[in-house]
């Protein structure tokens, strides 16, 4: 494409002779020409071309040779060399141009032809800012003078630029590389700024091959014509990837490490530029296509993980139209084929030091020194470029447009593992296609479809449609037997979930909508917000295994299936509030779960726990309480079928194991919102072949349950582990039944409220003695029908309907200590050994008391005084007890020998009672002591009123007393050899106030051997029953009690026994009382003072005791005669008086002494007849004469001469002792009457209150 110059025409032929002379001049100057220029020229020049050329890079610079061909003007340059001799940077094998002679015309320099041959350039980087031709270009780049602002550019044309053979050597010392361009061809066709060529398009082109790889470039450009409008087509082909990767690593950050393997890239583009004009925006067009095959590369740690293997078969664009300025990309299609990941998880040490160190530091090998010079041209560049790249009037916001045909990514293998727990599935299988994405606003939507496979089996399916501008998605997706051990295991150390799934299959079918961003044409709120919408999804869980991940944890959760139907979800994107929004689930069904759990001893869930996390701020963070309110979550319907669950208690020893199998449970309208119903349908196996249901609704808030509740031999042996270590017994047995209705309300305004209305029974119980598994309770059933029982603010109102206990057996036991064996059922302290409750106890430390435990009970052991008072919150009732087949075996172990009993053939009822109604129950119980002696109690019982109220009678016939030995021996001194015992008792509480009467009956009482015993009374035990005992050897005692029940201090069983000790003492001190039965007028006898005879009181007394007598065989009377001094002398005074009238009276008619009597009228005549009698001394008057006396005056001189003296007194004492004895011995057999000596005065007299003028009687 060069120009031929124009050459001078040549002169005829004819003129030749006249321009010889011409010539000649011509010729010399030719001569001149070619010797000066052609020969003399290149030598004079070549040194000093060296020498500017030296001076002006600063580094050597030599010629070989410089020849010039003066009539072609050609200069050929050979041999060109620069830089230091034994290292230069730059040879040249010769260099050609020739100057046109065009450029006379144009006045400007026109060179035709410019060649380099074989240019050789060595580029050596010796420090991280040091190249071996830093010197020259900083030489290169010193200021130079600044043109004038009117100077016009320099005019040129350069035509046929040709570099040939030419090679390119860049050596880094410091990142030890070394590159080289090879074989480098340009050709320029001509570079000109002369307005003739600045509309011809120059078309330069280049060839190489950079490292190998072949380099073509072929263009049309106009560089000087307004626009720059150009086009290159760059070809490169077979480039080595992993070559050029290898060369840039130390250009990376420090944290990306590449370690390339093999890749070979193919490139086929245009670009077209063009300036336009001002304020627009350059255009900038690439298009084309480019092949990235067989990619290998290795990254040793990528971000987050360890060693990163990837590459592909082949990545290929096609149909490549880019306007970059314009952000426009169009491609018509994007294949990745052949992809495959493999990752490795951070080794421990490499963790350890990716996570200790510092913020990396770049290496000397990448730092580029900085100069103010250089950052401030660097800046005024970036200014510039800016300027360039975004000027006036384009949006610097404008988003870009782009479209891709078709899109094809297949994947063969990706295995990736996080952690070093385990890897994550490999996917053998993933192809995604997609057509017509296009991020253009009107563009219709993209299809796409997912297959995806993975080495268990798994495959999941998905396509739908996308829209780009709306950043919507539209998918429908099934997932089909992916196996969730192996996608759950990696992210078990980060999840910290408390079980580890073991297998299981995962299947499910849903159809998302996502949108990225806001939508103001939504139809709905809910779609203008970006979010996730799930509809009509369906998940199936089966043949799920899981196990505990605690250390030593056997807790494990298996099910058959797991199936949820219709869930509609939606998931929001929003920045403000992110998260679910709702939920909603038509049914969710667990099939077959199998649930096995433990609560540790600190009461922890050893397999349902999380680990703690390891850090504190993990754990400050896992602390936090979530403070956002629970989106709305519906399920429909909850079912749980065939299930079972086992909860092993480790918080008492030994472990207590609850299981319940067979469980069938509904539950319809669950929601997150806790004040909608739940309708619950349970049906369980509860603790074996127990039954429990539950029918009905549960409010979770405020709390409400209302529903049928049903238990069916449910066993309660469970509760043993929670009660050892308080009681000392143990459940061989127990079966709860229930079959009722239960209501509870939880108000904020009314509090808390239960009520249940129904039957409850208690069957097969059998509470047995720790230590040696004795029967200690036991009954066959015991049922409340008809039960109605409420709790509200801490009122309870309790109806326990009609109550049967039937089959039953106690054992009741008083231990050596005198203790009572129910009050030791809860006596155990923490720690202590378990304590037989059926066999003898050691007493303790203290002192046994001189008395069963009864004598020294409280009132509120004995007899309760109250079961309610006024201000009771419990309402309680009954409608009857009926007691059947009931048994209790009582032992005595306080006394030795030790004394049982059996209470046997139990029957009878109680009929109804409440606390709100003063009506009593009626008490009807029938029972047998030891199959023998009938025993029944009836009466009235109200022991629920305000105050306890009884009247109740109980009677008891036949007790063989040989059984009560051990009491007699310990507490009298005396074994029983026979008698019986019958009773009669009325207890009657009525306001506090104890009336009681014991009507006992010993019959043929009879003791045996004295015994030996510490605690034996010492009184007369035999007198005492002698003295109680009739003609028929019965003993017929009343023992009338009464108190207050309010006196704390009150005791039935105490006030008892000291009146049967009061009684005995009775016996010895007072006996008489006794056997009156009041007072002590049976002890004696009165006399009138100084008389020794019986009046009508002492016969009839006498008569009384003569009676009593009789009665007693076995008792004798000791009869002893008193006389006083104080009383009796008076009396024998008055006596002798008497005697004196009466003998008057007497002699007067005629009478024996003895039959007459004076009456009070004529007192006074027989006194006078008896005083003028008398021979004693008168007072006279004043004839010698006696005196007439006043009657007063007569008594008093005649008992003044009465004969008294002790041997008086002592004779009054033996007649009186006479006639007592006199009288009885016509009553009962003389020898049973004694008399003793006759005793004067007030000595030995009891302080009975009575007269010392008596007969003095004592019993033996």
């Amino acid at each position: 494409m060069t120009r031929p110059d124009s050459a001078p025409s040549v002169a005829p032929a004819a003129r030749w002779r006249a321009w010889l002379k011409p010539l000649a001049g011509v010729a010399a100057v030719a001569a001149a020409w070619t010797g000066g220029v052609g020969m003399w020229l290149p030598d004079w020049a070549r040194p000093r071309i060296e020498a500017a050329a030296t001076e002006a890079l600063g580094t050597p610079v030599t010629i070989a040779a410089v020849r010039i061909q003066p009539w072609t003007l050609a200069v050929e340059v050979d041999g060109v060399t620069v830089g230091p001799q034994a290292a230069p940077w730059f040879t040249l094998k010769q260099a050609q141009t020739q100057l046109s002679l065009a450029s006379v015309r144009h006045l400007a320099p026109v060179i035709s032809r410019v060649q380099l041959t074989e240019p050789m350039f060595w580029l050596e980087r010796q420090s991280a800012d040091q190249f071996n031709i830093s010197p020259v270009m900083a030489r290169l780049m010193a200021p130079s003078p600044q043109p004038k602002p009117d100077s016009e550019p320099t005019r040129f044309a350069v035509f046929n630029i040709e570099v040939r053979d030419g090679l390119l050597r860049y050596t880094d010392r410091v990142l030890k590389q070394e590159h080289r361009v090879e074989q480098l061809q340009i050709g320029v066709p001509f570079v000109s700024n002369l307005p003739s060529d600045i509309a011809v398009e120059v078309q330069p082109r280049l060839q190489a091959r950079i490292d190998g790889s072949p380099l073509k470039i072929e263009g049309k450009t106009l560089p000087f014509q307004e626009g720059h409008r150009s086009e290159v087509q760059l070809a490169w082909q077979s480039v080595d990837v992993a070559h050029w990767l290898t060369a840039a690593q130390p250009f990376l950050p420090p944290s990306v490490k590449i370690a390339p393997q093999q890749g070979q890239l193919d490139t086929n583009l245009t670009v077209h530029f063009e300036q336009r004009p001002e304020h627009a925006v350059p255009m900038l067009r690439i298009a084309g296509g480019l092949q990235l095959s067989k990619l290998g590369l290795s990254l040793p740690q990528a971000p987050g993980l360890g060693q990163v293997d990837t590459g592909w078969q082949l990545l290929k664009v096609e149909g490549l139209d880019a306007l970059p300025l314009e952000k426009q990309v169009r491609v018509a299609s994007v294949t990745l084929d052949g992809l495959h990941l493999k990752a490795r998880p951070l080794t421990v040490g490499a963790a350890a030091s990716a996570g200790g160190a510092a913020t990396p530091v770049a290496p000397a090998a990448s730092r580029v020194a900085v100069t103010p010079e250089s950052s401030t041209a660097s800046t005024a560049s970036t200014a510039s470029g800016a300027s360039d790249v975004a000027p006036e009037g384009r949006a610097s916001d404008t988003p870009w447009q782009w479209s891709v045909g078709t899109v094809r990514l297949a994947a063969q293998a990706i295995d990736v593992q996080t952690t070093s727990a385990a890897a994550w599935p490999r996917l053998d299988r993933v192809v995604l296609d997609v057509k017509g994405l296009d991020a253009s606003a009107k563009a219709p939507a993209a299809t796409w479809q997912l297959d995806v496979a993975d080495q268990h089996g798994m495959t999941l399916r998905a396509n739908g449609q996308a829209q780009v501008a709306r950043q919507q998605v539209e998918a429908k997706l099934a997932l089909d037997q992916a196996s969730v051990q192996p996608w759950l295991a990696p992210l078990a150390p980060s999840l910290s979930l408390p079980l580890s799934v073991q297998q299981g299959a995962l299947s499910l079918q849903a159809q998302l909508s996502a949108r990225l961003q806001a939508d103001p044409a939504a139809t709905s709120p809910e779609l203008a917000q970006p979010g996730l919408n799930l509809s009509g999804g369906s998940v199936r869980l089966a043949g799920v295994q899981t196990q505990a991940t605690a250390s030593g944890v056997r807790d494990q959760v298996h099910l058959s299936e797991l199936a949820v139907e219709g869930a509609d979800a939606h998931l929001s994107f929003d920045p403000a509030q992110p998260g679910l929004r709702r939920m909603s689930l038509e049914t969710v069904t667990v099939n077959g779960l199998d649930a096995r759990v433990t609560r540790g001893r600190q009461g922890q869930w050893l397999g349902m726990a999380p680990p703690r996390p390891a850090s504190a701020a993990a754990r400050r963070a896992s602390a936090k309480p979530q403070e956002a309110a629970l989106p709305p979550v519906t399920v429909k319907l909850l079912r749980c079928q065939d299930c079972r669950v086992q909860v092993t208690d480790q918080t008492v020893s030994p472990a207590a194991l609850l299981s319940l199998q067979r469980t069938d449970l509904s539950v319809a309208n669950a929601s997150t919102d806790l004040r909608q119903p739940l309708t619950v349908d349970l049906r369980t196996q509860a603790q074996g072949k127990g039954q429990v249901n539950f029918q009905g609704e549960v409010r979770p808030q405020p709390l409400s349950v209302q529903g049928k509740v049903g238990l069916a031999g449910v066993d309660l042996r469970v509760l043993q582990s929670y009660l050892d270590p308080h009681l000392n017994i143990r459940i061989a047995g127990a079966r709860a039944q229930a079959a009722g209705r239960l209501q509870l309300q939880d108000d904020a305004r009314r509090g808390l409220s239960v009520r249940y209305q129904g039957r409850v029974g208690l069957s097969d119980l059998s509470l047995q003695d720790r230590v040696n598994e004795a029967d200690f309770v036991s009954w066959r059933t015991l049922s409340l029908d008809g039960t109605d029982l409420a709790w509200a603010n801490g009122q309870v109102n309790a109806n326990l309907g009609r109550i049967a206990l039937n089959d039953f057996f106690g054992r009741v036991i008083i231990n050596p200590d005198g203790q009572l064996n129910l009050t030791t059922i809860a006596s155990r302290e923490v720690g202590a050994q378990p304590q037989s409750i059926t066999t003898p106890q050691p007493a303790g430390a203290a002192s046994a008391p001189a008395a069963p435990v009864v004598a020294s009970a409280p009132a509120s052991a004995a007899l309760p005084t109250t079961t309610a008072t006024a201000a009771s919150p419990m309402k309680l009732r009954w409608q009857g007890i009926k007691l059947s087949k009931g048994r209790i075996d009582f032992t005595d172990n306080f006394i030795q020998p030790n004394y049982s009993a059996n209470l046997t053939r139990i029957e009878g009822t109680i009929s109804a009672v409440a606390s709100d109604k003063p009506e009593p129950a009626t008490v009807d119980v029938a029972g047998a002591v030891d199959d023998g002696a009938p025993l029944k109690i009836t009466g009235q019982l109200h022991p629920l009123g305000p105050r306890l109220y009884t009247d109740i009678q109980g009677s008891a016939k036949g007790i063989e007393l040989t059984r009560l030995t051990p009491y007699a021996a310990r507490y009298a001194g005396y074994a029983i050899e026979k008698g019986s015992l019958s009773m009669i008792v009325h207890y009657k509480i009525d306001g506090g106030k104890l009336e009681a009467q014991n009507q006992i009956y010993l019959d043929q009482l009879t003791f045996g051997e004295k015994v030996d015993s510490p605690d034996a009374t010492k009184l007369p035990v035999l007198f005492a029953v002698s003295l109680l005992k009739n003609r028929h050897g019965v003993i017929d005692i009343n023992l009338p009690i009464s108190g207050s029940l309010d006196d704390p201090q009150f005791s039935v069983g105490g006030i008892i026994w000291r009146v049967i000790v009061n009684l005995i003492t009775k016996a010895v001190m007072a006996p008489f009382s006794l056997l009156s039965g009041g007072g002590d007028e049976l002890g004696f006898v009165p006399f009138a003072p100084g008389s020794a005879e019986l009046s009508e009181a002492a016969r009839a007394r006498l008569d009384t005791l003569a009676s009593k007598l009789d009665d007693r065989p076995a008792l004798k009377l000791e009869a002893t005669g008193r006389a006083d001094p104080a009383v009796d002398v008076a009396g024998l005074r008055a006596a002798h008086v008497d005697r004196l009238m009466r003998a008057a009276k007497a002699k007067a008619q005629g009478q024996p002494v003895d039959e007459v009597e004076i009456s009070p009228e004529e007192k006074s005549q027989w006194l006078t007849a008896a005083y003028k009698a008398a021979d004693i001394k008168k007072p006279r008057n004043l004839v010698g004469l006696a005196k007439t006396l006043p009657p007063a005056e007569m008594e008093a001189l005649l008992q003044a001469s009465a004969p008294v003296s002790d041997a008086a007194l002592k004779s009054l004492a033996d007649h009186r002792g006479d006639a007592v004895k006199a009288y009885l011995s016509s009553k009962i057999p003389p020898d049973r009457v004694l008399l003793t000596a006759s005793k004067v005065g007030t000595g030995g007299l009891p302080d009975d209150k009575g007269p010392s003028s008596r007969v003095q009687f004592d019993l033996k």
